[in-house]
């Protein structure tokens, strides 16, 4: 009836829409799942000081990377305290509102020969054991690195790399973990030899497997991340030249997320530019990045204008990075027209891009929000399959409203948590961008 009366007031009455000006503003938002992060890295036989934990903490992040170092426990089974004391490690950031990228190492000192266990099925084992903290911790692992072994955890210096043993440790990670969480392995050639089903084909990616990179920049292979032989000349089980392998990696990361850390060479780093440095964080689609290591890399960003016109001219490329890692959205265009053959709808149109280095790699939802006459917000849902949307990718949305006196705004949430993904412009304390006012005349 209400809806009745309006339409009989208001009906064949004129209306306006004043546009709000939209500009990108150049602030690194903090969006979950994204951006810069830090390292705290945890032995799993000592008990964490939470309490000074607190304290080191960057409330400016929304990632950080988790390293458990299990060494101690290289013959035996992890205890049962052990299990624990990572699950509360786990559970502190989880409500500090961190997104966490885990890697549970033997060694975090460049000694993994002797710190790995001698056995091969005791690292079985304890995948096994850590499978179910991945699936205890489904929704707060956005990103589950390596496979145990290696200097670092990183799949290096290792007597467990060959493809029969990866394949095992991967069938385990792949058991245990759930969608939300995405799996990294070092190499592009480790996960080409996890993947001989698709070599020739075209790429897929359905166990959510990704790579990540902690040498970029480094060198001309990234510190062994790459060969030095042509794709045609290698194969599918062995490394590639660096312009193959980033092709590959833009391809790969369509599906899954990439990042890592930037290392400085001082001869390799004479050949850069900051045009090339974007270039080539493009073609990885990077989603996150250390921000402490290395200090002399990033301090060369910070020293280097953005090359990228407009209002990101007088930014460092420090900033520019930093507030495209991973995806970042904006509108770019919003209009409102009257609904063919209704004189009281109207049509709501505009246009999202996405212009971060890198896709969305989760579930949300994106919504038209509009003010009622008594202050309320209600919604509607335009896109509910948000996950996939790539790099460069611009997705249109059309929505028919009833045309009342009213503000108009956008926002999306992702689901895990509800957390409040925020636009590349101003918006309210609610994240609410504001496109514009629908008005009746007087």
């Amino acid at each position: 009836m209400r809806k009745l009366l309006h339409r009989l007031r208001y009906g064949r009455e004129k209306w306006h829409f004043q546009q709000t000006e939209l500009q990108e503003l150049t602030e690194n938002f903090p969006n979950p799942a994204r951006g810069w992060y830090q390292i705290h890295t945890f032995q799993v036989e000592q008990e964490p000081d939470f309490a000074q934990l607190e304290w080191c903490l960057d409330r400016t992040d929304t990632l950080t990377l988790v390293i458990i170092d299990i060494g101690a426990y290289k013959e035996q089974n992890l205890s049962r305290e052990c299990l624990k004391r990572i699950s509360s490690i786990l559970e502190f950031f989880k409500d500090n509102q961190y997104d966490i990228i885990l890697r549970v190492v033997y060694d975090h000192d460049g000694n993994a020969i002797e710190r790995e266990p001698f056995f091969f099925q005791q690292v079985l084992s304890h995948l096994r054991q850590l499978g179910d903290i991945l699936d205890q911790f489904a929704d707060n692992v956005f990103v589950y690195q390596g496979m145990l072994v290696g200097n670092w955890g990183e799949m290096h210096t290792s007597r467990f790399l060959s493809e029969e043993k990866l394949e095992q440790m991967a069938e385990v990670l792949r058991y245990y973990k759930c969608e939300q969480t995405y799996l990294a392995v070092r190499r592009p050639v480790y996960w080409r030899m996890l993947h001989l089903n698709q070599a020739g084909g075209e790429l897929h990616c359905p166990d959510g497997m990704g790579l990540f990179d902690d040498g970029i920049f480094g060198s001309e292979t990234h510190l062994g991340t790459f060969g030095v032989k042509a794709k045609e000349d290698a194969g599918w089980g062995e490394s590639w030249c660096r312009a193959d392998e980033l092709v590959f990696e833009r391809q790969l990361s369509g599906f899954t997320p990439n990042g890592g850390e930037v290392v400085y060479d001082e001869e390799f780093a004479k050949s850069l530019t900051p045009e090339a440095v974007l270039e080539e964080i493009r073609q990885m689609q990077i989603t996150y990045l250390n921000k402490v290591y290395d200090g002399r890399m990033l301090d060369i960003w910070r020293r280097w204008k953005c090359p990228v016109p407009g209002v990101w001219a007088d930014k460092s490329l420090y900033d520019y990075v930093g507030a495209h890692l991973g995806y970042r959205f904006m509108v770019k265009r919003v209009s409102v027209t009257p609904k063919r053959d209704s004189h009281s709808n109207c049509l709501v149109e505009f246009e999202v891009e996405n212009t971060g280095f890198a896709g969305f790699y989760q579930d949300a939802d994106i919504f038209l929000e509009y003010r009622t006459l008594d202050g309320e917000y209600r919604q509607t849902v335009l896109d509910s399959k948000l996950r996939g949307w790539q790099s460069g990718e611009k997705r249109q949305y059309t929505c028919e409203l009833e045309v009342c006196s009213t503000a108009l705004f956008l926002t999306a949430v992702r689901k895990q948590g509800g957390t409040r993904i925020l636009f590349a412009h101003s918006s309210d304390a609610e994240g609410r961008v504001l496109l514009g006012r629908l008005s009746l005349d007087e």
